[in-house]
Order: C-alpha cells, then sequence, then structure tokens
C-alpha cells in the first residue's frame, strides 16, 4: 500500500515510517498521513482511497450531499481537482490533498438511519435525500455541493419504480422525523411536494421528463429515453439520406413489398423457400403443416403493399396508440395465444437482454412517440421510429415485424426508398441493434441501415422474380454470413436455386470447400 497513517498501534512500525519520510523516500500529505511511490499515480492513489482519507481527516464524519448520492468523488471540471463533499460536528474547513478537495462543513453528525461505511458514515436514504434538496451556490473555481432537486425527483422516481408508491410513503415518513434534527425543515417541505406529486396526492410542477410522466399517470423508463436521444443526437449531427422510392408503379410495391416480408419474417425464424413464401402470397396456398407461419408471411406483405395515406409520426399519442394495436392485431391474429392487439402484461426477454417493464410501456412509447415528432428529416424519423418500437417491446411477440413496418410506411409516406434487411445481414443488424440497447452506440445502427437502403433501392424490380434475382446478387438469401457478405447486386454473378435457396456460385463453391465436399 502506498498510502500510510500514523500512529499505527504499533511503534516500531511508526518510527520505521517516520524514517522513511525522514529521508526523503515518503512524502507527507498532512499530519499523519503519507505516501510513497510504488505505482500509481499520486493523484490516482489519494482518489481510491479518499474513504480512508475521510475517516483520517474528518472523525464523526457523514458522507453526504452529493457525494452521499453518488458515493464517489466529483469533478467540476476537466482540469480540477476531485471533490468530496462531508458533514461534521466541527468547523467548516476544505482539506486539500493532491487532486483531490474533501470539504467539510458543520453539522450533525451520525443519526439514526445512517449507514456505517468504512470507517465513517454513509447518509442514509432520507437524509442525502433532504440534504440534496438544501439551496448551495456553486462557489468559484468548484460546482454546487448538492445535487438539487430534479436529481431528488430522479431519484424518487427511480426508487418508487424499484420499490412502489409505498417505498416512498417510507421515506416521506421517515424524513418528517429526521428534518427537525437536521434543521432541514423547508427541505421537508419539498420532498413532501415531490413524493405527493408524483403519487397523484399532490400538485406541483416536476422538473424531470421522469417526474412529469409519474405525475400524469404513466411512468416512463428512464435509461431508456436517454437512449432514444443519444441516437437523435447522433443523427442531428449526421447528413440525412435521401434516396428516393423506386416502386413508382403497383408492380414495383407488390414485388418489393414481397421481399421485404419474406425478410422480415426470416429474421424472426419464420423461414420459408423463397418459391413457398411466393405461393403463400401471390397464390393464396397456406401450408398445411405451417398455416400460421404463412399466415405471418402473408400479413406481414399486406400491410406492406398498402397504400400510406399518413405516416406514423404524424398522428396524435392516442391514434398512433391505436394504429400499433391494431396492425398487432391483424399481423398476429392467427396466434391468439400472444393476444394479438394487446399490449404485453409481462416483461419480455432476448438473450440477457431485457426490454422495457409493462408498467413503463405506454408513458416510454408517449416521451418515444413526442420525440419522434421534433425529427425533421424524415429519413432519420424512420429510423428512430424502427428503433422505439424494437426497444420498448410492446408486445408478446411480432415486435419486430411491426417495428419494420412501422418504419417502412413512414419512408414511403416521405417518397423514399424502404429499407429491407436480408438474411445474410441479420446478425449484423441484431448486433447493431444491441450496440446501442447495451452500449449505448448508435453509429452502427443508423450506418448499417444506411447501407441496407442503398441495396433495397438497387433491388427495385418490377417483378417478384426479377427482384428475387437481384437480391440473389447481393448474397441477400446467403444463411452462413461467414462465407458471404451483403453487396451492391452484381450483375456478373451466376445464381443456383439449392433447396430453395437462391445464391451465387461462389457462395455454394466456398462451403463445399468448408465441408470438404468440392462441386
Amino acid at each position: 500500500m502506498a498510502i500510510y497513517f500514523t500512529p499505527t498501534g504499533d511503534a516500531a512500525e511508526d518510527k520505521r515510517i517516520w524514517r522513511l519520510h525522514a529521508s526523503g523516500r515518503v512524502e507527507k500529505l498532512a499530519n499523519g498521513i503519507y505516501y510513497q511511490q510504488e505505482g500509481e499515480t499520486r493523484e490516482a492513489e489519494i482518489r481510491r482511497n479518499w474513504q480512508r482519507l475521510v475517516v483520517k481527516l474528518v472523525p464523526h464524519a457523514v458522507i453526504t450531499d452529493r457525494t452521499g448520492m453518488e458515493v464517489k468523488p466529483v469533478r467540476h471540471s476537466d482540469d480540477g481537482p476531485y471533490n468530496v463533499y462531508v458533514v461534521a460536528p466541527r468547523s467548516r474547513w476544505t482539506f486539500e490533498l493532491p487532486g483531490l478537495s474533501i470539504h467539510v462543513r458543520k453539522g450533525h453528525g451520525p443519526a439514526n438511519g445512517d449507514i456505517p461505511y468504512l470507517g465513517t458514515h454513509l447518509a442514509g436514504q432520507e437524509r442525502r435525500l433532504l440534504d440534496n434538496l438544501a439551496f448551495s451556490r456553486a462557489r468559484k473555481g468548484e460546482g454546487s455541493r448538492t445535487l438539487g432537486e430534479a436529481a431528488v425527483e430522479a431519484k424518487l422516481d427511480e426508487l418508487c419504480r424499484a420499490n412502489g408508491a409505498e417505498y416512498l410513503n417510507g421515506i416521506r415518513d421517515r424524513a418528517r422525523h429526521l428534518a427537525p434534527l437536521l434543521d432541514r425543515d423547508t427541505e421537508f417541505q419539498r420532498l413532501n411536494g415531490i413524493i405527493g406529486t408524483l403519487l397523484n396526492t399532490h400538485k406541483d410542477k416536476m422538473l424531470t421528463p421522469q417526474g412529469r410522466a409519474r405525475a400524469a399517470g404513466t411512468p416512463i423508463d428512464v435509461a431508456c429515453v436517454e437512449r432514444f436521444q443519444k441516437l437523435i443526437t447522433y443523427m442531428a449531427a449526421r447528413a440525412p439520406q435521401a434516396i428516393l422510392n423506386a416502386d413508382t408503379n403497383p408492380d414495383r410495391l407488390m414485388a418489393s413489398s414481397f421481399v421485404e416480408a419474406y425478410f422480415s419474417n426470416y429474421i424472426e425464424g419464420t423461414e420459408f423457400a423463397v418459391d413457398q413464401a411466393t405461393e403463400i402470397v401471390f397464390e393464396g396456398k397456406i401450408p398445411d403443416d405451417r398455416p400460421e407461419d404463412g399466415h405471418d408471411v402473408l400479413g406481414t406483405y399486406l400491410q406492406l403493399v398498402e397504400r400510406v395515406e399518413r405516416p406514423p409520426s404524424r398522428t396524435s399519442f392516442e391514434e398512433f396508440k391505436d394504429e400499433i394495436r391494431t396492425r398487432h392485431g391483424r399481423l398476429m391474429e392467427s396466434r391468439p395465444g400472444i393476444k394479438p392487439g394487446q399490449f404485453k402484461t409481462q416483461t419480455n426477454r432476448a438473450g440477457d437482454t431485457s426490454f422495457v417493464t409493462p408498467d413503463l410501456l405506454e408513458g416510454t412509447l408517449r416521451e418515444g412517440h413526442a420525440m419522434m415528432a421534433s425529427i425533421q428529416d424524415p429519413f432519420h424519423r424512420s429510423l428512430f421510429l424502427h428503433y422505439m418500437m424494437a426497444e420498448v417491446h410492446p408486445f408478446n411477440d411480432g415486435n419486430g415485424r411491426i417495428s419494420r413496418i412501422l418504419m417502412t410506411r413512414e419512408l414511403l409516406s416521405a417518397n423514399l426508398s424502404r429499407i429491407v434487411v436480408p438474411t445474410v445481414f441479420r446478425d449484423d443488424y441484431v448486433d447493431s441493434l444491441r450496440a446501442l440497447s447495451r452500449r449505448d452506440e448508435p453509429s452502427i445502427f443508423v450506418r448499417n441501415l444506411e447501407f441496407c437502403q442503398r441495396v433495397s433501392a438497387a433491388c427495385s424490380a418490377s417483378t417478384a422474380a426479377a427482384a428475387i434475382d437481384l437480391w440473389a446478387k447481393t448474397y441477400a438469401f446467403c444463411e452462413d454470413s461467414r462465407e458471404a457478405r451483403l453487396t451492391m447486386p452484381n450483375a456478373a454473378l451466376n445464381i443456383t436455386n439449392r433447396n430453395g435457396v437462391y445464391a451465387p456460385d461462389d457462395y455454394w463453391q466456398a462451403l463445399a470447400n468448408k465441408n470438404g465436399l468440392g462441386l
């Protein structure tokens, strides 16, 4: 360890540390605190041991104010020190250490509800909420020591989401008894007002989107809405893509709608040979052994081929909600077990990703719908709509197909080319959604769909057969994405149909070589 504290309780050890200091091998940081360079920088070592330094420098301290809420040092500027805020029954003071300032304000020491923490105390839930509601003026060279009403409001919404309304009532009751001890009666009145408004027993102005949504009876998933904003911010700094719709007559519209319906279902695991899907859509043949799957393909096609009278983004929220429920009911009508047209009542998952919980579903959709309407570029608006629906996942099943149907309708309403995601690009597409959902990285999602739109526009054709041939020349139907990548259509490629899969001959040769079969 590179930081030493004296006295240690061992006289010999104390003398050893003092000798090291006298010889210049350790540095004295403050009375009884010494530092010896071992690996980390002095500033990093001090910051990592901030709790131990508080224990040494400020006996009977309580970690509170913004440090109590965040439980870590905070930096108010890129080149300034990190800051820790505590309260103790002593005079106001600031301990300045290399890279770290420990700010002490005079106040009550540990109280009922405070939590023993690494030799000191961390303010209990009620105390840290009351303290962060206290007014604090930012001083020259440093920021505010408290987080303020908006942060407290957001924290209370988070606690309500996790624990329910009664938990907030418990906080209020305990804070009422604690406030006089801490001289926080004014802050308690504000806390009481915030909790009352969140629980719809009081009317007051809310400062945060989540606070306003909960007060209106439609709480939101804050992390999800923050991802919406990251996507909007990224797209706002990116040049819009304006590839016009090439499906200028009914025949082209039918051909492109068929291809999109085929791939949209294939992505979700509803797999047919292309020729089977052609029979389902254009000849009305329902597969005897898979009637529900057949209806999924046909139902998707029928929604993609219908005329767009009004884009989803140009509706009121209530109209939007009715539209998505109606579309889902039509799409999934052959699967009564998933409750077509009804919002989910249990949280759904995909792998290790959990989507928006049912109690936050409508509020999050409402917030997203309002954000979507503010996006000026129709291409970016369509991408946002697709991601919003995929991320909220409002239904038990069929969310991916509905999200892509809505994206296409938004694009076609602006006379822009549809975006088709083919089989060979499935992993890239799913990974780009995950990058935004799990890592807050929107660029991959946007760039992937930009590329898919360029390919989709180039594959517009006057018949389904011609469209299938063009898409095959992009490697679109190839299932092994390690042996093929999506490209613009290459007219020089020769296409062979094997077991219902149309693909270039070099793809089949690569699979044969991989399996040691040859051709």
